[in-house]
């Protein structure tokens, strides 16, 4: 029986896909619960400065992205920069089209910078991911 090459391709891809969606969903997860945890502090300390609340915002992110890189180049297991990058952009974007649903915002500085630090992280997740080394 001959081997048909387009077929691996097409399960490369598809495969790559779906790690991408599943990190970007723990990741959105992760981000809601941080978010949720530091809702929950905002509300004990009662003051706190608006660009501490857009610092913490965008750390939260962050750390959704890492944990999204993470997760997908741990499934897919090579290219830990690429789809770790893909993973944090999928999940900005996520999380960008639902903040502009919710809160009618517009894109600001502060929706670069987020972009900015989900890209580095969720890379840099992928990254530590590819490079960890497996039990045996």
């Amino acid at each position: 029986m001959k081997y048909d090459k387009t077929s691996n391709k097409d399960t490369e891809i598809s495969t790559a896909l779906k790690s991408i969606l599943f990190g970007a969903a723990v990741g959105a997860t992760i981000c809601a619960g941080f978010l949720f945890l530091f809702a929950f502090l905002f509300v004990a300390v009662k003051s706190i400065p608006q660009y501490f609340i857009q610092a913490i915002a965008i750390f939260c992110a962050a750390v959704g992205a890492f944990v999204s890189g993470y997760i997908s180049v741990k499934i897919y297991r090579s290219k830990g920069l690429i789809y770790g990058a893909l993973a944090g952009v999928l999940l900005f974007f996520m999380l960008t089209v639902i903040s502009f649903i919710v809160s009618r915002d517009k894109f600001t500085y502060i929706t670069l910078i987020r972009f900015l630090a989900m890209i580095f992280s969720g890379a840099f997740g992928g990254v530590l991911a590819v490079n960890k080394k497996r039990r045996k």
